[in-house]
């Protein structure tokens, strides 16, 4: 219980408790922590010392709240550093920052898109793509939601299996014999989830999103294929 007789105030009182029930595993990530009700029952204190508390560990990154649904324990973000003409797979990424990656296609479907990302021409990489949209996560938590255009002519008898829990990088190097790959034309933005990608990606309507669009290379300088990835705010950190 919290001692109101300490000179320390209650609300930070309070957040070392969820700290440590945080760090013990009493709530771990994804899990919705109770009501300001509850919590104020709970610990004997006003609604306003557990508003002002759930602020705090929300600013520290510690929760995230989810309009509409509650507060959410968040999990720890992932850092990711962009360097002009390379980049990292996810999966690589995830296990520098300590993290067990995994990945969920949610559709593959040949496709020759209407409204064509401006990374580059159509006729740069194709007529005919697979367009792949799978989820990939961190400790279970979805953390982008990846959307690729990939050349029918380059990914000949490409299935969604191969991306199933699996690395593009590594799947380029195994099936398609591409050992070295770059980038160029990256931009970045700000912007809304589509409707599509809320519940996948276990986010609100009005969460933000940081849209990273890319036109991949091979080792050769060649086009390879574009990426769109939606990445949630709040579980990802950019660094240039």
């Amino acid at each position: 219980m919290l001692d109101k007789e300490s000179q320390q105030p209650l609300y930070q009182q309070l957040m070392k408790e969820i700290r440590r029930q945080l760090l013990a595993g009493t709530y771990k990530a994804g899990d919705k922590i109770p009501t300001e009700k509850e919590l104020s029952a709970q610990y004997h204190v006003s609604r306003i010392t557990v508003r002002r508390t759930v602020e705090e560990l929300c600013k520290q990154g510690y929760l995230v709240k989810q309009q509409g649904r509650g507060t959410f324990v968040e999990s720890p973000k992932i850092y990711r550093w962009l360097e002009s003409g390379k980049d990292i797979g996810f999966s690589e990424n995830c296990r520098n920052n300590g993290r067990e990656p995994s990945s969920h296609v949610i559709r593959l479907k040949k496709e020759n898109p209407k409204n064509w990302p401006d990374m580059c021409t159509m006729e740069e990489l194709g007529k005919a793509f697979f367009r792949v949209d799978r989820i990939l996560s961190a400790d279970d938590m979805p953390v982008i939601y990846e959307r690729l255009y990939l050349p029918v002519d380059r990914f000949i008898g490409f299935r969604a299996s191969y991306l199933e829990n699996g690395s593009m990088f590594d799947i380029l190097k195994e099936k398609y014999g591409v050992c070295a790959m770059g980038k160029s034309n990256s931009t970045i933005e700000i912007s809304i989830a589509p409707a599509e990608m809320i519940s996948p990606l276990r986010i609100a309507s009005e969460d933000p999103v940081l849209l990273l669009k890319s036109l991949m290379h091979d080792g050769k300088g060649t086009p390879l294929y574009i990426s769109e990835e939606y990445m949630v705010g709040s579980r990802y950190r950019l660094y240039f």
